[in-house]
């Protein structure tokens, strides 16, 4: 236990100094992190509490206690448990079971699963407990076996990474292999170790399955915490991939034929929520779980579990089902799904029947006597001194039950369903036998007599003591009737006796019941014919009526069966109660009156008078049926469906009788559309169920939702319901595609988008939508690609001349697309117009640039069409092509293939799939290699060079440099790529420069002093515009090209043989931008630019005028050096620096001979003077006031 402290205080030390490291101004980081914990307790000690806590009597409260503090501290503090936890149970292994033992492996799990430590610790934790886990599977106690199974299902995926990156240790691997064959042992034993365990063991195998599978393919969907084989490399020395991968196969089919043998509800929960899992993590396992699902029924659960459990394992499989519904992949399961699910709910249906009669029969046996009287119940003892037997105790009980209860209280509906559900599970012959005993204990009373009238009594039959009744009894109800001993008199012993001079037992009921009833013929009485407006209100009433039963669900479906055995319930054409219902009212308007005008039309004076009274009651049912609907149409939905089916059905079949029928059912479902439209919701999907339903569409239909698809509010339901007709409508398929393949091309951009997701869904694999989609976008691209003809010049020479460089424009495999091959929209104008706009465009092909994300066949077309479109087609493409090239990325190998591939003619755009590719990032070797091929390969644009330049050495830099500054012209996003070149050529980078391209090496970088050199070399081979405009770019990189780096550079220039035309320019410029460098250029620079001659260069010497001006009076020293005729020029051409000269001359020369040729030279006749309060100003001031020079860009190359 010391050197468990000791190490425990050896981590809070090394952690404080981290967490101190990382916030210094927190002077005591262990009281932070437990701040959390002062609410609960004080901060403790973990390893001086666990002393506190075993120094305890095993198992009292008080350690139990105590041990419950310190996990709650745990739970909070979870990093002493990778240090206290490993060595506690490696102690108690073999220690018998104690509330120690369970907390540490409880601590143990709980460190492994639900803790937050990082996944490197619980890798170690594991790493460190496998031995003790695999051990304690063989502990005496069932509770702690669970509890260590539970803690090997979290360390077996941190095992599993562990090992797969360690390459030398086997001997972990195989006891983790033995612990898992062990556990999974488990749940295929023949007598299970009980549910607790077996429960724990499908959680290992749920695990094992997890990792012994591939994960998501898609690299964007991966889950990096995600444990699979795509961890463990092909080549690993002791664990083979393949192998595990079939085993985790075979443990999933296992899994799946688990739920087809056991019967315990618990482990079946425990599968199923298993497959959820499966579902999220492994979607490539959906397929066999969908049918598993679809083959299992409960038939082998019906002996061992109750109802209400079979519903609960119903219900959780309905749920998986469900959720699958919801998953990326559903469509392709979503039929079988759905049969699925009405299988189920048919079964579910009928076991709630079943049930419902179940218990129906309990309640009603509780309520009966407990048995029916057997015929050794018949006898009773003699009656001896005129003292009636007594009664029988049941009989009595229940009879006095019966008649206090109050059966007025029950619900009608209840009554009914109890009636109906005990005769439905009654046999005939029981129900028989029941009656005829019942008539034989409860005999009717004498027969009163008459006192007129004839006699309706029949003769006594001497075989029998039955008293016939007369023919018209008054009816009496048994349970209300107030019975005495008289009435309950009957005579058993005879009955034997009678029975046995018979010959027949007393289960003959069908004779006994042919002698006990009465032989009385009974008719009905003739129907009265009803007037018309008794039908109408007859029909009302009776529809009123059968409306409010449906709704409460009163009335049960019909059962069918004989025999002994109750069947199970017929539905009505899988119809619910309250459906039945309404299809009977409907056919009450749909095929009844067919029948009331032939009877009618006999009796009545006027054929069509019955018709038209016929077709009023008719159309009177339809519209309660309508208005029923129209109520709550989302909810009724279905009975709305069913009332259209039959209307449609009614029409086909009366239009063979009667051609000249008005059809009812395009009447009718017209008015249903036009009363919903305006009340669709969103969200609503039952709209788009109603028509998908419908036998027949009206004509005007697909016009209705293309509106609906431009109405915002309504949106979601148009395009719902449009992809469902080409779904699942095949002859409506054409015209509803062509409604949605228009909508992509729609000028707003959220329809256009929602759109082109409905559409997408097709490509690629489901036909033939799928070519569809795929042979209108090609046509859309098409119609970009066509060029515009030209202008026709009517009686001109030219025109002709035009035509045919019109016809040579086109190369000879470029064909002449088809008419039929375009692709036409009734959003978009029948030609396209030039110059197009942007948004003109992507209304062409945004489809197509959706598409090619997944069907790279299309980045060809692409390219192809990109050579025959006009410029601005051209130029708005390669701003569309953006978001795709971006999601493509430069690993894209398709996408590469046709940069290595393209034409000429689409330079521009495999430059812009480039540069986009370059922006952000660096270039990847595929780029690389891909701009290098095509450098060696053609001659292409300058601007290629760039995306690579930091790939170049020195020597390729000073090269290729020239070029990529010579496609400068003036527009902005030229200057920025060119900063973005200079900021990565040179040794020294700005600061606050934002760059992603590649570094050069610094080796292999220029000195900004040799690229400026550089820039004034190739000045004839850059251009002279270009390379002013690069100077601007050095000169505005003020961290880089400062005032000590323009000194050299000017320096080295005029140091050289010859001097470049944009030399004295630079001059100027760095003397403007750098006011520091006037006294360097006005002394030393011009010094020896007079030694080089500078007059006999006029560009620079005009700079070298200019240049003097600026600088001045720093620039009289010098020009004082001229020849005299060199002088004269600059003050003739510089007349503001005359008076400057001469007072400086006078101030400076002592020599009145020399001070005179100056001042002759200056044009001052020769007069001295003193110096000027101009001069003495200047003189005094320490550095020049420069004048204002003009802006260097207006100053034209040929003038300096």
């Amino acid at each position: 236990m010391k050197s468990l402290h000791w190490r425990y205080c050896r981590v809070e030390r090394c952690t404080a100094k981290e967490d101190q490291s990382r916030t210094p101004s927190r002077r005591n980081p262990k009281r932070l992190r437990l701040a959390s914990w002062e609410d609960l307790q004080e901060t403790m000690d973990p390893v001086q509490e666990l002393q506190k806590a075993l120094s305890l009597p095993e198992d009292s409260p008080q350690q139990i206690q105590l041990l419950a503090a310190l996990r709650d501290y745990l739970e909070l503090q979870p990093a002493p448990i990778t240090v206290i936890i490993p060595p506690l149970l490696h102690t108690i292994v073999p220690a018998k079971d104690s509330a120690f033992k369970r907390w540490v492996i409880d601590i143990l799990h709980y460190g492994l699963s639900r803790s937050t430590l990082p996944g490197e610790s619980k890798a170690q934790l594991a790493t460190a407990t496998l031995e003790d886990i695999t051990n304690l599977l063989n502990d005496t106690s069932l509770s702690i076996q669970k509890s260590a199974i539970q803690c090997f299902a979290s360390s077996y995926p941190l095992m599993f990474r562990v090992l797969c990156a360690n390459r030398q240790h086997k001997g972990p691997w195989d006891m983790l292999v033995y612990a898992k064959q062990r556990i999974l042992a488990l749940v295929q034993a023949a007598h299970g170790p009980g549910a607790g365990l077996t429960i724990a063991a499908l959680k290992v195998m749920q695990r094992v399955i997890l990792v012994q599978s591939r994960g998501v393919s898609d690299p964007r969907l991966q889950n990096r915490a995600d444990t699979s084989l795509a961890l463990c490399p092909p080549d690993h020395p002791f664990i083979n991939a393949s192998q595990l991968e079939t085993e985790g196969a075979t443990l999933l089919q296992q899994m799946l034929s688990l739920l087809f043998k056991h019967q315990n509800p618990e482990i079946l929960s425990a599968i199923i929520n298993c497959l959820v899992t499966f579902v999220k993590q492994r979607p490539s396992m959906i397929g066999a779980i969908v049918t598993t699902l679809g083959q299992w029924t409960p038939n082998h659960l019906q002996q061992t579990l109750s109802a209400s459990q079979i519903k609960s394992v119903e219900k959780a499989i309905r749920a998986v089902l469900t959720h699958i519904l919801r998953h990326a992949l559903a469509p392709a399961f979503t039929q079988q799904i759905n049969e699925i699910l009405l299988d189920q709910l048919a079964r579910m249906d009928i076991a709630a029947r079943e049930e419902a009669a179940r218990r129906a029969e309990a309640s009603r046996k509780r309520a009966l006597p407990e048995s029916v009287p057997q015929a050794s119940e018949f006898k009773r003892l003699r009656v001896e001194d005129g003292m009636a037997p007594p009664a029988q105790p049941g009989n009595q009980a229940s009879l006095s039950v019966l008649q206090t209860f109050d059966f007025t209280t029950l619900p009608q509906a209840l009554v009914v369903d109890l009636v109906i559900a005990n005769l439905i599970a009654v046999s005939p012959a029981k129900l028989n036998t029941v009656v005829a005993n019942f008539r034989i204990n409860n005999p009717p009373p004498p027969a009163l007599p008459t006192s007129a009238g004839p006699s309706t009594q029949h003769a006594e039959d001497p075989s029998s003591s039955k008293i016939v009744p007369k023919a018209e009894p008054v009816p009496l109800d048994p349970l209300k009737m107030e019975l005495d001993e008289d009435d309950l008199e009957y005579e058993p012993d005879k009955l034997n006796t009678d029975l046995e001079n018979h010959g027949h037992a007393p289960e003959d009921d069908e004779n006994d019941l042919e002698v006990a009833l009465p032989d009385v013929a009974f008719e009905l009485p003739p129907a009265r014919l009803l007037s018309p407006k008794e039908r109408s209100e007859m029909i009302r009433l009776s529809i009123q009526r059968i409306r409010s039963k449906g709704e409460v669900g009163g009335i049960l479906p019909i059962e069918l069966g004989d025999g002994d055995t109750p069947t199970n319930p017929v539905p009505v054409v899988g119809l619910s109660p309250q459906e039945a219902w309404i299809l009977f009212i409907v056919r009450m308007a749909t095929r009844g009156p067919v029948a009331d005008s032939q009877d009618a039309s006999g009796i009545e004076a006027s054929t069509a008078m019955t018709k038209r009274n016929v077709a009023s009651n008719a159309n009177s049912i339809r519209q309660i049926v309508y208005d029923y609907v129209m109520d709550d149409f989302p909810a009724r939905c279905r009975l709305a469906t069913i009332w259209m089916n039959e209307e449609w059905y009614n029409d086909s079949i009366r239009r063979e009788m009667d051609g000249r029928r008005q059809p009812q059912y395009d009447i009718w479902v017209q008015r249903l559309l036009a009363a919903q439209t305006p009340k669709l919701d969103a969200k609503d999907k039952t709209f788009t169920r109603f028509l998908i339903d419908l036998p027949s569409l009206p004509p005007n239909i697909l016009s209705l939702l293309s509106d609906l698809c431009i109405d915002p509010d309504t949106m979601p339901v148009g395009f719902n319901s449009l992809r469902e007709l080409v779904s699942l409508r095949p002859p409506l398929r054409t015209e509803a595609m062509k409604i949605l393949l228009d909508l992509t091309t729609h000028p707003d951009k959220v329809i256009r988008g929602a759109a082109i997701i409905t559409v997408r869904r097709w490509v690629p694999d489901q036909q033939p939508m799928d070519g569809m989609v795929r042979k209108f976008a090609s046509g859309m691209l098409r119609r970009l690609a066509t060029k515009p003809k030209l202008p026709d010049a009517e009686g001109t020479a030219e025109s002709d001349a035009m035509a045919v460089d019109q016809e040579t424009i086109t190369s000879e495999d470029e064909v002449e697309e088809a008419p039929q091959d375009m692709a036409y929209s009734s959003y978009l104008p029948p030609e396209l117009v030039i110059p197009a706009e942007k948004s003109v465009v992507l209304q062409h092909i945004e489809l197509l640039l959706g598409l090619a994300v997944k069907s790279h066949e299309f980045l060809k077309q692409i390219f192809d069409a990109y050579c025959r479109m006009e410029p601005s087609v051209q130029d708005a493409l390669q701003a569309l092509i953006v978001p795709i090239v971006r999601t493509l990325g430069p690993n894209n190998s398709t996408l590469l293939d046709l940069l290595r591939e393209f034409k000429p003619e689409a330079e521009s755009l495999a430059l812009r799939i480039l540069s986009i590719w370059t922006e952000n990032a660096r270039p990847t070797p595929g780029i690389i290699s891909v701009v290098k091929d095509l450098l060696a390969e053609r001659e292409l644009d300058p601007k290629f060079l760039i995306i690579i330049i930091g790939e170049m050495d020195k020597a390729d830099i000073v090269k290729n440099l020239p070029k990529i500054i010579s496609t400068l012209s003036g527009k902005a996003e030229d200057r920025d790529q060119v900063r973005k070149v200079f900021s990565n050529v040179v040794t020294d980078i700005p600061v606050g420069v934002s760059t992603n391209m590649p570094r050069v090496r610094q080796s292999e970088r220029l000195a900004p002093s040799e690229l400026m050199v550089l820039l004034h070399e190739q000045e004839k081979e850059i251009g002279l515009k270009a390379t002013i405009e690069a100077i601007g770019i050095c000169f505005a990189m003020t961290d880089v090209f400062t005032s000590e780096i323009l000194a050299v550079v000017m320096q080295q220039l005029v140091d050289a043989p010859t001097l470049p035309v944009l030399f004295m320019r630079t001059v100027i410029q760095a003397v403007t931008t750098y006011k520091n460098l006037i006294n360097f250029v006005a002394t030393t620079l011009f010094s020896r630019l007079i030694v080089k001659k500078v007059w006999t260069n006029p560009q620079l010497w005009e700079g070298f005028i200019r240049c003097a001006r600026i600088t001045s009076p720093v620039s009289f020293g010098a020009l004082l050096q001229l020849p005299k005729e060199q002088l004269r020029e600059v003050v003739d051409k510089q007349p503001s620096l005359r008076d400057g000269l001469r007072d400086f001359v006078i101030k400076k020369e002592r020599n009145k001979q020399k001070l005179a040729s100056f001042l002759e030279t200056l044009g001052d006749g020769g007069d001295i003077a003193a110096p000027s309060s101009a001069m003495q100003s200047a003189g005094r001031m320490e550095s020049p006031a420069p004048n204002a020079p003009p802006p260097i860009s207006a100053v034209a190359p040929g003038n300096m």
